[in-house]
């Protein structure tokens, strides 16, 4: 499971890269990012490429960060289910904070998908010749993030077997 979410993870950045290359080369100058008309909210292209880079990186170096500061929380503030089962050998300790790691990379994952899902928005905004429908995407991931923290606790509920028999 763990290797999947940083499948995933690896995925969605380079889809979130190839989103974010092919907006850029065919993206007028004057961005719109939302509204129409008087109310609209211009960036030029360089501004919209960058601070794009900087909300991705931001969030998946926040989620990478969340990950690796497991390991530095007291076992009483663990947000598991069954922690003292989980803190009381340090092997299942060990598998613990490599499960939440995975978890928050697969969190970023679900992040990601909502970056790109605006991403392909923005560019139908701006009236491009491409249009795709993102409604049902939006409810699509909604439904995939639910999914995977419904996945937290039937994942952090069961304990590992570390007996070497």
């Amino acid at each position: 499971m763990r290797r999947l979410a940083t499948l995933f993870w690896i995925i969605s950045l380079l889809i979130f890269l190839t989103v974010l290359v092919y907006s850029n080369v065919y993206l007028p100058n004057s961005v719109r990012i939302q509204g129409s008309g008087a109310d609209s909210w211009f960036l030029q292209k360089s501004e919209y490429f960058y601070s794009a880079v900087a909300i991705a990186a931001f969030i998946n170096g926040a989620m990478l960060l969340l990950g690796g500061t497991f390991q530095l929380l007291p076992s009483f503030l663990m947000p598991i289910p069954k922690r003292q089962l989980w803190m009381k050998d340090s092997d299942i300790r060990k598998e613990l904070y490599l499960n939440l790691k995975a978890w928050t990379k697969g969190l970023a994952f679900c992040f990601n998908l909502v970056l790109i899902i605006g991403m392909i928005d923005v560019y139908d905004e701006n009236e491009t010749a491409i249009f795709i429908p993102t409604a049902w995407l939006y409810i699509l991931v909604s439904i995939i993030a639910l999914a995977w923290f419904v996945t937290y606790y039937f994942w952090f509920n069961h304990i590992p077997n570390t007996d070497n028999e």
